[in-house]
């Protein structure tokens, strides 16, 4: 039987290793586009992609060619946050728009109710309602706005609750639909308030890079807030009738498969919060794994018969928050049970370097990516952004292997409350591994096997990583307090 454990246990790190190959091939791939993307910029200026605000169309106040649906899904969201986000897009310097606030199975009437107030002193542009027994959370609640919103609405457009968009959000948007012909457009999410600048500089990557390099390819996936659709390209999939935690990644997929055009439009437009705590960065971090997971098991066999241009693009988003550490760490605390194993035991003994090398090369390879992205970035925040990627590693490695379960299709808001002091801080699943890799750092020393030491030890140091990063996420949060 401990043969049969063990022979399956070896196929295993090598499956592992394999799919850890092409995903930091993916990875590296998008790199290489970014940069021969601004080799051929440099080349030829003239005709550079919009990158910053002076590149983009004039964004002029009053009327324009698009009305505006916007819609704000909330559920157990603090009421000054909402309200505050309410405000930002009523003081839109664009007309021609309506806003419809969906608050969906919130039961505490002290949290939606401020909210319901506030909206009844607007006037007639903004609409509020509480809706109980809604199913497929956020995208059940997207469903219910978009058939509420008013018959004139040419797009939809998503924001969600703790975001404050920008005065010429709207108009901008419009002049960019009115010049091209895109069925949607995404802005870039990033984050407001002081500190934390290592967790800005890590969400960030994913525009940076992963979106950058998708746009160039047109096939851009959606990310779910500060997003513009045509709403005849919403009702020709059906509306949000999606069957995974990332609504927005599997809609913006389905649009392109239809063959809709997409466009990133790699300039803020607003700005959000974020997670207060490391268990609440985790918490969101594996929804979008999980999310990202069903859409590409759900999708897998569409995905593959894409055009070979639009493959990589596709596979890079999906998996980009992916990591496969979790079967490497398990392997080498097993390895003493299978000693005297024989012939199994020399395949073994290469299984165990392979599982070592996967996290050392995961390790060295998440900075020199990091400090690649980050060209122009000061060392002090590659390391900032590095300590928070690498204490990520541990939980998003547990979510990639679960990805498929039935209790990872559960939704797990983020918890945006700054004065809930119940809120759970820090991580067992961090302290988890590094007490695995402590185990493995004693077994290395015992084998006499240096590379089993290092990487045990990399493993541990995801632990002092987390409080490193939740010490600055505190400090983001008291931030608010004060203010």
């Amino acid at each position: 039987m401990m043969k049969w454990i063990l022979a399956i246990s070896i196929l295993a790190v090598y499956a592992n290793t394999l799919v850890f190959v092409v995903s930091w091939g993916l990875k590296w791939s998008v790199l290489f586009v970014n940069w021969r993307k601004n080799r051929q910029q440099a080349a030829a200026p003239v005709e550079e992609t919009l990158t910053t605000r002076a590149d983009y169309p004039a964004a002029s106040a009053g009327r324009g060619t698009a009305y505006f649906s916007v819609h704000l899904p909330t559920h157990n969201e603090p009421p000054d946050i909402v309200i505050k986000t309410i405000d930002s897009i009523l003081a839109s310097n664009y007309d021609d728009f309506e806003l419809l606030v969906i608050d969906n199975n919130t039961s505490d009437p002290d949290l939606w109710m401020p909210v319901s107030d506030h909206c009844m002193e607007k006037g007639a542009r903004l609409r509020f309602y509480h809706c109980m027994n809604v199913t497929n959370a956020k995208a059940g609640a997207l469903d219910i706005a978009l058939e509420l919103r008013n018959r004139r609405a040419t797009h939809i457009v998503i924001v969600d609750a703790d975001y404050t968009v920008d005065k010429d959000f709207l108009s901008r948007a419009s002049n960019l639909l009115a010049q091209n012909e895109y069925d949607y457009i995404q802005f870039p999410q990033s984050y407001r308030g002081q500190g934390a600048a290592g967790l800005k500089y890590e969400l960030g990557l994913y525009f940076a890079t992963v979106t950058r390099a998708a746009d160039a390819a047109n096939t851009m996936l959606l990310t779910g807030t500060l997003s513009v659709i045509a709403v005849k390209a919403l009702r020709t999939l059906g509306g949000w009738k999606t069957s995974t935690l990332t609504e927005d990644a599997e809609i913006g997929l389905q649009l392109h498969m239809r063959g809709f055009r997409g466009r990133y439009i790699a300039q803020s437009a607003g700005a959000g919060l974020l997670p207060f705590t490391f268990f609440d960065l985790e918490k969101q971090r594996e929804r979008w794994i999980h999310g990202n997971f069903q859409v590409l098991t759900r999708y897998f066999m569409r995905i593959m018969t894409v055009k070979k241009t639009y493959l990589v693009p596709i596979l890079s988003q999906l998996s980009a928050w992916f990591a496969f550490l979790l079967i490497p760490m398990v392997f080498m605390l097993l390895i003493p049970l299978f000693a005297g194993y024989r012939p199994l035991s020399n395949a073994a003994a290469w299984a165990l370097a392979v599982s070592a090398a996967t996290i050392i090369i995961d390790f060295v390879s998440r900075f020199v990516f990091i400090r690649l992205s980050a060209m122009g970035t000061k060392l002090a925040e590659v390391l900032d952004t590095f300590v928070v990627s690498w204490a990520l590693a541990g939980r998003s490695s547990l979510a990639t292997f679960t990805g498929n379960l039935p209790a990872s299709r559960i939704f797990h808001r983020t918890n945006k409350s700054i004065c809930d002091e119940s809120a759970a801080v820090h991580s067992t699943t961090t302290a988890m591994v590094a007490v695995l890799g402590g185990m493995a750092v004693l077994q290395g020393l015992l084998m006499a096997q240096p590379w089993v030491v290092v990487a045990g030890a990399l493993s541990v140091l995801m632990l002092p990583f987390q409080w490193l990063t939740s010490r600055r996420l505190l400090r983001y949060r008291n931030h608010f307090r004060v203010h």
